[in-house]
């Protein structure tokens, strides 16, 4: 049994994640449409809208990534038929 803490929560991005790129791609339709009927400032807000949650979903796909190279790691230290 290794020292390091376990994680108590295990991030799961798949449906979070599916359902933040339908809001992102939202979101860029709604830009799209007011930058059409000459609202570019609305415009622009909703694409940086879009680009925040994009930044933020990919800040939370890293970290998902991360946990699991660490389970990863831990399980092939505890068994070492894992390759």
């Amino acid at each position: 049994m290794s020292n390091k803490p376990r994680y108590k929560h295990k991030l799961n991005m798949l449906e979070p994640g599916s359902v933040m790129v339908k809001i992102i791609g939202i979101l860029i339709l709604i830009a799209f449409i007011l930058y059409v009927f000459s609202l570019k400032l609305l415009a622009g807000i909703f694409v940086g809208l879009g680009f925040l949650m994009l930044a933020v979903l990919l800040i939370l796909v890293g970290v998902e990534l991360h946990q699991d190279k660490m389970m990863y790691e831990d399980a092939k230290k505890e068994d070492k038929e894992i390759q």
